[in-house]
């Protein structure tokens, strides 16, 4: 798991790099006119995927498994609070079926896993964001479900295209109650 995290932060850092080098704008200019020249929210879809470490599929046994990677979708809304500080809502959707073992060596079935989270958002640069916040996880199955409190943390890469438009590379974890996944991914976003 720990080599899987690192190239897939090696990765995401690359991404970044080359979308930096290609990237000439003046800052003052460009800060300026993202700030003034579109309003304090944002809306961004997303699209990625899900490494859950403790995931296996039911013909498998935990000792077999080796993780699993879930495709993910999701909304993200975003409202500025000053140049530096914004404050959001990240909706994702796990779009698969998997088992887990909790810490009581049940199996748990994970259909379909919705999480919903609150986060802050703070920008060191003009582009990187770090984001953290409190969550909830919850799924969509029908009889028994378990639902988990979530701790969600990232880093991401915001390229400006025109019309307030934007295209981010992404980084993020989730700490969860019973076991934690990271995701990869990119989302286009739209400030108005």
């Amino acid at each position: 798991m720990i080599r899987h995290l690192f190239l897939t932060i090696f990765l995401t850092f690359s991404l970044v790099g080359v979308i930096n080098s290609q990237d000439h704008h003046d800052n003052h200019e460009t800060h300026a006119t993202h700030e003034t020249g579109h309003g304090k929210h944002k809306i961004s879809f997303f699209s990625g995927f899900t490494h859950v470490q403790a995931a296996f599929y039911e013909h498998e046994t935990h000792e077999e498994n080796t993780g699993k990677w879930i495709p993910t979708i999701g909304l993200d809304y975003y409202y500025s609070l000053s140049h530096r500080w914004e404050a959001g809502l990240i909706l994702d959707l796990e779009l698969d079926e998997y088992y887990i073992n909790t810490s009581s060596h049940n199996e748990l079935r994970r259909n379909n896993v919705f999480i919903a989270a609150a986060v802050a958002k703070y920008k060191p640069t003009k582009r990187i964001g770090l984001f953290a916040g409190p969550g909830y996880e919850t799924e969509f199955q029908e009889g028994h479900t378990k639902s988990f409190f979530v701790l969600k943390t990232g880093i991401e890469y915001e390229v400006h295209i025109e019309n307030g438009w934007e295209i981010t590379p992404l980084f993020s974890y989730d700490f969860k109650e019973e076991y934690s996944a990271y995701s990869v991914g990119i989302t286009l976003g739209k400030r108005f």
